[in-house]
């Protein structure tokens, strides 16, 4: 913790300096989910992709942006935001525990605010918007 001083004040001819405590600034805390697929060593076809979205980001759909993009929109204020508030890993997997096609990820968005319907998104049709204009 660090010091910051406040003022210097003097007490029966004794000057004395007053600090006060700064709290230290907090870094972004990251948690991380691991898990281990169910796939076999030998089975090379497919393979599991790191999720291109974490939980919490601000993404808008790719449509809406692209629609911002050729209209010359400002984004700040024409773009729907939502937050991701859910993620599945979907893949197909055989009787033997095989894929059966590439996995892929899906991210869960509420419309509305205060609700709990999830509208499920793939990732392909959300960008992330954070960081790009807020």
């Amino acid at each position: 913790m660090t010091y910051t001083e406040i003022q210097t004040i003097e007490a029966c001819g004794m000057p004395y300096t007053e600090y006060r405590a700064q709290p230290e600034v907090d870094e972004e805390i990251l948690i991380t989910i691991e898990f281990t697929p169910p796939i076999q060593s030998f089975d090379v076809e497919y393979s599991y992709s790191q999720p291109r979205f974490r939980f919490g980001d601000m993404v808008a759909t790719k449509q809406q942006w692209e629609h911002c993009l050729l209209h010359h929109l400002n984004p700040d204020t024409n773009l729907d935001l939502f937050r991701i508030c859910a993620m599945e890993l979907v893949d197909s997997l055989s009787p033997s525990e095989e894929l059966l096609s590439q996995p892929y990820w899906q991210y869960g968005i509420r419309c509305s605010h205060g609700t709990k319907e999830l509208i499920w998104w793939e990732e392909e049709a959300l960008v992330r918007i954070a960081r790009a204009i807020r």
